[in-house]
């Protein structure tokens, strides 16, 4: 994993400090590339190929790339190119990408089987060519006001050109509806990220930028509803397993995540089951309803895997220097955990396997639940029991029986797709408007959400915002912090139009979240893990919020809300009824936190 940079003009001094911004991606090495129209960087961290055969920019005739990612298929296309005539010089997966592009053009990333953000800078046509994976597991920013073109791994290496940067009203309340920032949008006006399965060309004589979009999810899931229904059931496993042994390979310690989930778990067994001496990791909390040490250790003994613990604390300073770390607020408190675990990680491997996406692709999230009963209950219900659900009272435990109840009746919106990114929301727009006063605006104007109904269109709409903007971001900030690669084999880009494309019951079936992955898993895991309910990567967020004094200032001192942009009297009122246990104000007082302390 590595972090990359470049903009359409020469300066040696600021490629430099842009790729020193960026070092946490990539300690291992870094490298340049100038001419009169372009400077690339490149930190790298190595995976393949850990010799200087590895070094970025990495050239070929009038090409040269800069590339963020693993290329699980690599050797395969490699084969295909030396049939071709090409001569490889390294064991790298960068050399492959290179020659793809240089035999297949922009098409070659339509054979790729991986994850990565890459630039190719063609010095004859004078282009710069992006792009993004399909999934968008790994980020590609870019700033453009019609002149100058700048791109990065990461936002902060982007604003080491002094710009005369302002915020994104909608990014705004993008964060405050959906606790991240989706699509296109950053926090800064005139940047972008470069979307999931999209590519760019820029034209540096004309500075001219093209986007497309080279994968259509939607598209390969109709096509896979075309087999047999047992067809695509026999393939699953086998695809699976194929997924998670294709994201071994490397020339360094490789592991992986387990929580004592079914997802992680079910990764973890597929290794043990191939591979010897493998080790996993996980943490723990010494208040138990955040804990889930004793599940990862039962998995761990089952499976015969190395398995290392540690119970973690988080405290003040871990907050303060992960807010410090962000491009742009983010509002997910699992965030903090899934360092802690990536820092451990990273102590043991330079490369970790984790289960996300499981819930995406396979259906286990309870609001896929609360979709399916939604369909027998008449709005006019939900509507009369309203005022006796809001009476249950605040709990500081992780996700409660009582908030989820609050959740599914207050958000009970008659549009099915609106309904989904209500109940995914954190202030819909009643309280956002609140909040935000002047600045609020509608969540029709900033998020396009399914117009088709049912569980698919849910599952759709996740895969494309929250895994992209929310999971994937979320664990590629922790780790990468600490110089670690994560692979996600639920992510094969087999896998998940096939498993998509099966009727929903064989993704939630009565109240059965995750029907299939649970089948298959029970070749592998107890059931005492297969059936056990879920929990989430969670933290006690409510009572930070009662107990830290630096959380307290950036909600209650008005010095902090002097940009006019929050009301400090809303969350002050939100702050208070929280103390006083009227309320579970926690999600919205962590973002208030978040935004606040991002700020200054």
């Amino acid at each position: 994993m590595c972090g990359i940079a470049g903009f359409n003009w020469q300066d040696k001094d600021l490629a430099e400090q842009m790729v020193r911004s960026l070092r946490h991606r990539g300690p291992d090495d870094s490298g340049y590339y100038l001419d009169n129209n372009i400077s690339l960087g490149h930190s790298r961290l190595s995976i393949i190929d850990t010799s200087s055969k590895g070094h970025q920019p990495m050239h070929f005739e009038n090409l040269a790339i800069i590339y963020n990612g693993e290329v699980y298929n690599f050797r395969e296309l490699k084969e295909q190119l030396i049939a071709k005539g090409y001569q490889f010089k390294s064991h790298t997966d960068t050399e492959v990408i290179l020659y793809s592009y240089h035999c297949w053009g922009r098409a070659c990333v339509e054979r790729f089987n991986g994850m990565w953000a890459f630039c190719i800078y063609d010095k004859r046509e004078n282009t710069l060519f992006l792009s993004r994976d399909r999934f968008g597991v790994k980020p590609l920013y870019y700033y453009f006001d019609g002149d100058r073109f700048i791109f990065a791994s990461e936002l902060k290496a982007i604003r080491k050109y002094k710009l005369d940067l302002k915020l994104n009203t909608a990014a705004v309340n993008f964060f405050f509806y959906q606790k991240y920032i989706g699509g296109e949008l950053t926090i800064f006006e005139n940047c972008f990220k470069l979307k999931p399965s999209e590519c760019l060309t820029f034209d540096m004589k004309y500075k001219k930028l093209i986007k497309w979009q080279y994968y259509d999810l939607e598209e390969k899931t109709a096509e896979a509803a075309q087999l047999p229904v047992q067809q695509r059931l026999d393939s699953a496993e086998q695809i699976l397993t194929d997924a998670v042994l294709k994201r071994l390979v490397a020339d360094v310690p490789v592991g992986s995540f387990l929580s004592g989930g079914i997802d992680s778990s079910l990764i973890s067994a597929i290794i043990a089951k191939n591979t010897k001496d493998f080790d996993t990791f996980s943490i723990g909390f010494e208040d138990e309803s955040y804990d889930e040490t004793e599940f990862s250790s039962a998995v761990a003994e089952h499976i015969g895997t190395a398995h290392h613990i540690e119970k973690m604390n988080i405290d003040e300073q871990l907050m303060e220097y992960l807010i410090s770390m962000m491009d742009e607020p983010f509002g997910d408190s699992s965030l903090l955990p899934t360092y802690l675990l990536s820092k451990m990680t990273r102590r043991k491997v330079t490369v970790a396997l984790s289960g996300d996406a499981g819930d995406e692709v396979f259906g286990g999230y309870d609001s896929y639940k609360a979709h399916q009963l939604s369909r027998y209950i008449p709005q006019t219900a939900v509507r009369a029991v309203k005022p006796f659900v809001n009476l249950l009272p605040p709990s500081e435990k992780k996700l409660t029986l009582g908030f989820k109840i609050k959740k599914f009746v207050n958000d009970f919106h008659p549009d099915q797709g609106r309904r989904h990114l209500d109940w995914m929301s954190t202030f819909a727009d009643g309280q956002r408007k609140d909040l935000l006063s002047n600045n609020f605006m509608a969540a029709e104007t900033i998020v396009n959400w399914p117009k088709e109904n049912g569980l698919l269109a849910a599952q759709l709409n996740d895969i494309h915002n929250y895994l992209a903007e929310d999971i994937l971001k979320k664990v590629d900030l922790a780790s990468m912090l600490n110089s670690l690669e994560t692979r996600t084999p639920f992510l094969d880009y087999r896998l998940v139009p096939l498993i998509l494309s099966l009727p929903p019951q064989y993704k939630i079936r009565r109240l059965t979240t995750k029907y299939l992955l649970k089948q298959i898993a029970k070749k592998y895991i107890p059931d005492t893990i297969i059936n056990r309910p879920k929990r989430g990567f969670t933290v006690p967020v409510s009572r930070w919020i009662k107990q830290s004094g630096l959380i307290r200032e950036y909600l209650t001192n008005r010095r902090h809300f002097e940009t006019g942009i929050i009301n400090h009297n809303y969350v002050k009122q939100l702050f208070d009824n929280h103390i006083q246990n009227k309320q579970d104000n926690a999600r919205q007082l962590w973002l208030v936190f978040v935004f606040n302390y991002w700020m200054k």
